[in-house]
């Protein structure tokens, strides 16, 4: 039986690596804005103290929420760590 080799890590880091800064403009050329980088991330050499947690929801629920994100410009993450914090905060005493 024949088999093809198993990739290995160097040559799947090219595969997986970032893609590279757009090129610079001409000169004349606008430029555009660059991106805002997040405001919930880690900086720089901090460590996320976050845990994950594992949810389920149904179909409709987990679309219209994505929805909403967009409309919102948000992400889904986002609006469910706003859900949980604003449901702990009600009910801590």
């Amino acid at each position: 039986m024949s088999t093809k080799p198993r990739p290995t890590l160097d040559s799947l880091q090219d595969r997986f690596a970032r893609k590279p800064a757009a090129p610079a403009a001409a000169p004349g050329e606008a430029e555009a804005a660059p991106a805002p980088a997040p405001e919930k991330s880690p900086r720089a050499g901090e460590r996320d103290m976050r845990v994950q947690i594992l949810t389920r929801i149904d179909p409709a629920t987990r679309k219209r929420l994505k929805l909403i994100a967009v409309e919102q410009d948000r992400t889904v993450q986002d609006i469910c760590e706003e859900a949980i914090r604003d449901f702990v905060i009600r009910n801590s005493k």
